[in-house]
């Protein structure tokens, strides 16, 4: 829907403008979620559905032949995972499901060998288009961390699409946001060939680097170096995909359910950039080291101090010598306005099962809320 919007002007007149729509919200869902141990879980029927245009089903894997594999049997076929997902097309029709191909912890070669061999392309693309068949879903997401090769990827972007565009599959991405570490993408053709290109906008500053660090700050900070400025923020990560060709009708900017932790080497110094001596602890839903999700800082961490940085739009919290750079309700809204200021599609979300669903922190699923209040209200 285009929205027009009339602005009075203090000249006496009245101007009428208009923008595409950025109305999508992505939503990531580690499938993983539904077997983690007390509040921590989180089952397909917990997803509101009325909140995401799309559910994005992490992760499936590639055998060594390129072919479409499960990775989890007992959560994903068993205990009815990948259905129940899909079943939620029942509750909202206009309900897009995506099955997310690859991960983090996904091998290269087997992306590499679908690419590179026409055999293990067809092995994919067939395996894919039986997974939709099977368990009603409408398109693939490929999350490749991440190729090296522009041709390579091309190749297989373009092999995909050729097979699922006839059927009316829908073909994403998700890709690497930070502009310096880019070197497998061909944005002008990525931009032709995928309908959305979801950018990683998050894990901007690693755990390891001996101080406090935000996970997703919207823009550099003042007391950033201009590198980082240039580079470790959503907004350079964003202008770096649009200024190079790719249409923003077609980009999502990341919104992090989750946060980066440190300990910090005196718990009176608990600022940006203060030292540090070790990542944080995991913890006991998503285990992570250097990490939690969102709705462990508000169940664990609910006398921390929230400060938030109005350069960079994001807020860090500190509890003793815990610290920990995370987004809350206020960050992720000011992400939404950057998505419309900036006409993109929308943003995607990883992932939804670390939202507050049991309210420690204020209302049900508030940062998925607070998303949906910004993009449309």
């Amino acid at each position: 829907m285009v929205l027009k919007v009339i602005i009075f002007l203090s000249l006496g007149f009245f101007l009428e403008e208009s923008s595409a729509a950025t109305d999508k919200v992505i939503c990531y869902y580690a499938s993983w979620g539904a077997q983690r141990p007390g509040n921590g879980k989180f089952v397909p029927e917990d997803i509101d559905v009325n909140l995401c245009t799309h559910i994005n089903y992490a992760f499936v894997g590639l055998d060594s032949d390129s072919r479409i594999i499960v990775l989890d049997e007992e959560n994903d076929i068993n205990q009815g995972g990948l259905k129940r997902v899909s079943a939620l097309k029942e509750i909202n029709p206009n309900l897009k499901v995506m099955l997310s191909v690859g991960g983090a912890t996904a091998s290269p070669e087997a992306f590499e060998g679908a690419a590179n061999d026409a055999s293990k392309l067809e092995a994919m693309t067939q395996s894919a288009i039986e997974f939709f068949e099977t368990y009603g879903y409408d398109g693939l997401d490929v999350d490749w961390e991440y190729p090296q090769d522009k041709q390579t990827f091309n190749k297989l972007l373009s092999g995909l699409r050729a097979a699922l565009e006839p059927k009316g599959y829908l073909l994403t991405a998700a890709v690497n946001s930070i502009p310096g570490e880019v070197g497998g993408y061909d944005i002008p053709a990525m931009t032709q060939v995928l309908d959305i290109i979801n950018v990683m906008t998050y894990d901007f500053h690693a755990m390891w680097g001996g101080f406090t660090a935000e996970n997703s700050p919207l823009y550099g900070g003042v007391n950033e170096s201009q590198w980082q400025r240039d580079n470790r923020n959503a907004d350079a990560a964003i202008r770096y995909w649009l200024d190079g060709g790719a249409d923003p009708q077609k980009v999502a900017i990341g919104v992090a359910f989750y946060g980066h932790s440190f300990i910090l080497s005196d718990p009176s110094k608990h600022g940006l950039n203060d030292q540090t001596t070790a990542p944080g602890d995991p913890g006991p839903y998503t285990d992570n080291l250097g990490s939690l999700g969102y709705n462990e800082i508000c169940e664990f961490h609910p006398d921390g101090t929230v400060v938030y940085m109005d350069d960079m739009k994001v807020p860090y919290l500190y509890d003793g010598d815990f610290w920990i750079g995370f987004d809350n309700e206020q960050s992720v809204a000011e992400k939404v306005a950057y998505a419309k200021e900036k006409n993109l599609a929308g943003v995607f979300i990883w992932s939804i099962e670390t939202d507050d669903m049991h309210e420690f922190c204020g209302r049900k699923n508030g940062l998925l809320n607070a998303v949906n209040d910004a993009m449309h209200g």
